[in-house]
């Protein structure tokens, strides 16, 4: 199976706060297997996102890739508080009827793929943290760029009572 095109809004992924997805395309191999339906899920796509060093929106191509196991039935831990899987039982989703929604698939292939953190680029130089220049398109004027996230407002409190730290 073969899905083009597919949007944020159809997996669900449009809501404030999530990743920002554009074009979205997935291929799905179905086959039978011991427990059920096996579904591979090839996914692409397009999003854009914004750099945690210099605060700047790009844009990047990803892959993701996820098997799942779908079973006919109810979910055996759906009502239980405390529940400990194993690999095995992580992939598997329970289903009822003749339908399968493989969006859910997709959705999760997607979620997972994504890092903690983006940063456009593996040398990107971030933010002066005295001034907050991009230093990924150009230099800064300050004396001290190795200061620590609170120490210019440390230091300004400390100029305006009168304290000095002593080195």
């Amino acid at each position: 199976m073969e899905f083009r095109d597919l949007n944020a809004a159809e997996l669900n992924l449009d809501k404030k706060g999530t990743i920002r997805l554009g074009k979205i395309s997935a291929d799905v191999v179905l086959q039978k297997s011991a427990v059920g339906i096996g579904a591979d899920f090839m996914v692409r796509y397009d999003g854009e996102f914004t750099c945690v060093r210099c605060l700047q929106k790009f844009t990047q191509h990803g892959d993701a890739n996820l098997h799942l196991d779908y079973i006919e039935g109810s979910d055996p831990h759906l009502h239980s508080d405390n529940v400990e899987l194993n690999a095995h039982e992580a992939d598997r989703v329970y289903y009822r009827g003749t339908y399968i929604d493989l969006s859910v698939g997709i959705r999760e292939a997607l979620l997972l793929a994504q890092p903690i953190v983006y940063i456009c680029r593996d040398d990107c130089s971030g933010l002066c943290p005295v001034c907050g220049v991009n230093l990924n398109k150009g230099r800064c004027t300050c004396k001290d760029t190795k200061a620590g996230l609170f120490a210019p407002a440390a230091k300004a409190f400390a100029k305006k009572r009168g304290r000095t730290r002593r080195k």
